[in-house]
């Protein structure tokens, strides 16, 4: 009987770590805004919240791109706000495009995932202008912590001129 009551408690504690690491599992994200010309991008804005980096591309017309790069420490906190905006927002997609004729120039996503998770993004354009609201919204949380730190590293980018 004791040797029951030993593997009913040892199994209960792996079943509770199991369900608290589940829980545990840290959200992370990707972002890309890219404008193209030609079917070329001639201007593009990354950020990975696993690596942290910001990055401001552009095409030169010596054909080179320059970039800028930042390093930005989004908190769990922050990342978690961006998420739980868009669980409440619940657009169809996070890509919004945008075509001229049958040529994309414009085309803007977020991808959410959990760390070690094996799911292909779905990465298809909203077509509601409903959706795409609900998604510019949650484009603009997440600039609301960007550009703070941008603008410190590049103000020059921020003076009308």
């Amino acid at each position: 009987m004791k040797n029951y009551r030993i593997i009913y408690y040892l199994l209960g504690i792996i079943a509770f770590q199991n369900c608290k690491s589940q829980q545990n599992k840290d959200l992370s994200f990707a972002y890309e805004r890219q404008f193209i010309k030609n079917k070329k991008t001639s201007k593009s804005f990354t950020y990975s919240s696993q690596s942290s980096v910001y990055e401001n591309k552009q095409l030169y017309p010596d054909g080179n791109y320059q970039s800028k790069r930042v390093t930005i420490n989004l908190s769990k906190a922050n990342i978690k706000e961006i998420y739980d905006l868009y669980l409440k927002l619940n657009p169809k997609n996070l890509r919004n495009c945008l075509y001229i004729g049958n040529e994309l120039v414009y085309s803007s996503s977020i991808i959410f995932d959990f760390k070690d998770s094996k799911k292909s993004p779905d990465l298809i354009c909203n077509k509601d202008e409903n959706d795409e609201s609900k998604y510019r919204k949650i484009e603009e949380k997440l600039y609301e912590f960007i550009l703070p730190t941008y603008r410190l590293k590049y103000p020059d980018e921020f003076i009308e001129k």
